[in-house]
Order: C-alpha cells, then structure tokens, then sequence
C-alpha cells in the first residue's frame, strides 16, 4: 500500500476482501521509532459484527496493519479467515 496520512484514515469505512463491512477506523497504532503502522482499530458497525479479529474491552476490533490491503471507497482488509 502506498504512503497515506493517518488523517485521511480518519472514520474510513472498514471492509473485508470477502465484502463484509466491519466498521470505521476509530484509531492507529504505530511504532514511534520507525513510523510504520501496527494495528488499526475499528469501532464496530454493530455489536454483534462477527471477526476472527481480536478485540479490546471496549469492543474495538483490533486489526493487524499487515492485514491491510488498500485503500479506496472503504480501507479493506484480508478477511480469508473472517467468521463474519
């Protein structure tokens, strides 16, 4: 994926590959020293949305940044192994 600032991510809809929505980005996590992105956090679109992603205390979906696989209409993720 090309080079995006995280404001541009900023409440983007999130969907699998497989086409089911997620939600929207809530937050990023990234490492200080290198800048690259480590997790993207999803705030549900309902809380009943089913992932294989794990989840925080609040219900964010918590997505691994190598799971990102572009970015356009929605940010989308690799969901091969989504439940949903």
């Amino acid at each position: 994926m090309s080079t995006v600032l995280a404001s541009t991510l900023s409440e983007a809809p999130v969907m699998c590959t497989d086409g089911t929505e997620l939600g929207t980005v809530r937050n990023l996590t990234m490492t200080v020293e290198t800048g690259e992105l480590e997790w993207v956090l999803v705030t549900p679109l309902h809380n009943d949305v089913s992932t294989e992603f794990d989840r925080a205390d609040d219900g964010t979906i918590r997505i691994p940044a190598t799971r990102v696989v572009g970015l356009d209409d929605y940010l989308m993720i690799d969901g091969r192994n989504s439940t949903a």
